[in-house]
């Protein structure tokens, strides 16, 4: 699966939030922007009978070796591709309300546990209502398969700020 696809499928899907409610809690937030993901990876054709998108699966200690329950992910769950639980998983989405550093370290952690013990090739971190991307405090080991969105609403104005890895450096983009 393309990365560049799922980086601009995030992106149209941040901007279809536009609604204040949705920049007052984390949960609210996740919920719209799953719908919104969720419906654009459809009409992409890449959520079809075997890619799906799902909202905080329960990771099992015994089955995955590791008990993470992911914001969102976009995979092939195990009994449907029939292969192991490290294959056909495709991106992770990290979601935080106006997170402090204490909290994005912990979920740039959470998020290098999901790219070492299940391969995931791709992992976003967004920062609801809030101008930080974070991006430089990462010191994990994959950087390059990381990009980290700050999203805030101004009345009907939505600032988009994205940062990833690229060359050994970070690009910082507004979007």
């Amino acid at each position: 699966m393309c990365k560049e696809t799922l980086i601009n499928a995030t992106i149209q899907s941040l901007r279809l939030i536009r609604n204040p409610r949705f920049f007052s809690t984390e949960r609210g937030f996740q919920g719209e922007f799953f719908c919104a993901l969720q419906n654009i990876l459809i009409e992409q054709g890449i959520i079809d009978e075997s890619n799906i998108l799902e909202m905080e699966y329960q990771k099992s200690e015994q089955r995955h070796k590791t008990r993470q329950r992911p914001d969102i992910i976009l995979h092939v769950p195990v009994e449907v591709s029939g292969t192991g639980v490290t294959k056909n998983n495709y991106a992770v989405w990290a979601l935080k309300m106006r997170a402090s550093t204490k909290n994005v370290l912990d979920d740039f952690g959470k998020l290098d546990e999901m790219f070492d013990i299940l391969e995931y090739p791709l992992g976003f971190f967004i920062n609801i209502d809030s101008p930080l991307h974070y991006f430089e405090k990462y010191t994990g080991s994959f950087a390059d398969r990381l990009v980290t969105f700050a999203i805030q609403l101004t009345g009907s104005d939505i600032t988009i700020k994205m940062a990833y890895w690229n060359n050994d450096a970070i690009v910082l983009v507004d979007i």
